[in-house]
């Protein structure tokens, strides 16, 4: 099957129709933001892309992504060619591409479902790791009585502890392009030991900003006289708010500037008549699971990522 190192605007349209088609029948995208996004970047030697196709369609394909001796994927098939071997067969032509370059391959499996692992198990690999999207609505919120000075004067109050900030500390709007470098060395920090977020560069914060989502002023930035502490990034997309990112400069680890972060960042929704609010966060982060799941936020489904070690054997 044909394997490319970019892709033709025509291929492009493909696959996103093929995501569309997959999205539709499971009832959850096939593709991370980050895999869509790739679709149209240009070559670079890390990014390979794998197209199963038939007649003037794409009914199956594979982005993969090489960080020193590890790979890994997202793939899909079109439902109306599932069961067919088609899967089977997209997995190992990327496997069989890569053995003699890695020593570890993942592959995401989006709402971790029977079709998907057992795929996964029958070709000899583990699950390693789970994301969570937990999710609740916004009514019955318990916000604080007060906000801090100088916050949106539309946030929700309630009738919960005022909320403060410790001495010198402030909260306002993200300033694209004033703030790109200082966002990018907290969110470095915040996430050094995060397999995806913590290699976010310049390219990938620019591509965000020229999404027709993305609204400075929903990502709210906590500093200090010595730079920026934290952030709190949301996004809106079909109604729907997310808590996008959420991150905390270790030099203001356990101050609880994440919770004080958290609510701003929900507040903002809440002005802008948000009523649901989705987030993705490791099940293996407790502490933020336990943060989220205190906010009422409830499991909606999981996402596994699928491992294995080489050398794997071949298979007939």
């Amino acid at each position: 099957m044909p394997q490319h190192a970019s892709l033709s605007g025509r291929d492009i349209h493909k696959i996103v129709t093929l995501a569309h088609r997959c999205t539709q029948v499971d009832g959850i995208e096939p593709f991370n933001e980050q895999t869509m996004l790739a679709l149209s970047r240009p070559p670079v030697p890390y990014r390979r892309h794998f197209i199963v196709p038939h007649g003037e369609t794409i009914i199956g394909y594979a982005q993969i992504e090489t960080v020193g001796e590890a790979a890994s994927a997202e793939l899909a098939v079109d439902p109306d060619h599932r069961r067919r071997g088609v899967g089977r067969a997209l997995l190992r032509e990327v496997l069989t591409s890569l053995e003699a370059e890695i020593t570890k391959f993942k592959v995401w499996a989006h709402g971790d479902l029977p079709p998907a692992a057992a795929l996964a198990t029958s070709e000899g690999l583990e699950r390693e790791r789970v994301l969570f999207k937990l999710s609740r609505g916004m009514e019955g919120f318990e916000w604080p009585s007060a906000w801090p000075p100088g916050t949106p004067d539309d946030w929700p109050s309630g009738e919960g502890p005022a909320l403060t900030l410790p001495e010198g500390v402030s909260l306002r709007a993200f300033e694209a392009g004033e703030d790109d470098e200082e966002w990018l060395r907290v969110n470095a920090a915040a996430f050094a030991e995060h397999p995806e977020q913590g290699r976010w560069t310049a390219v990938d914060l620019r591509e965000r900003e020229n999404e027709a989502w993305f609204d400075p002023e929903g990502l709210i930035v906590a500093e200090d006289a010595d730079g920026m502490l934290g952030f709190h990034w949301t996004k809106v997309e079909d109604g729907v708010g997310e808590i996008y990112v959420l991150g905390v400069d270790p030099r203001a680890q356990s101050t609880g500037l994440g919770k004080t972060l958290t609510l701003a960042g929900l507040a903002h929704l809440a002005a802008h008549g948000v009523r649901q609010v989705d987030l993705y966060v490791d099940e293996s982060n407790a502490r933020a699971v336990q943060l989220y799941r205190s906010q009422g936020f409830e499991l909606a489904r999981s996402d596994v990522q699928w491992a294995k070690r080489t050398p794997w054997p071949s298979k007939s």
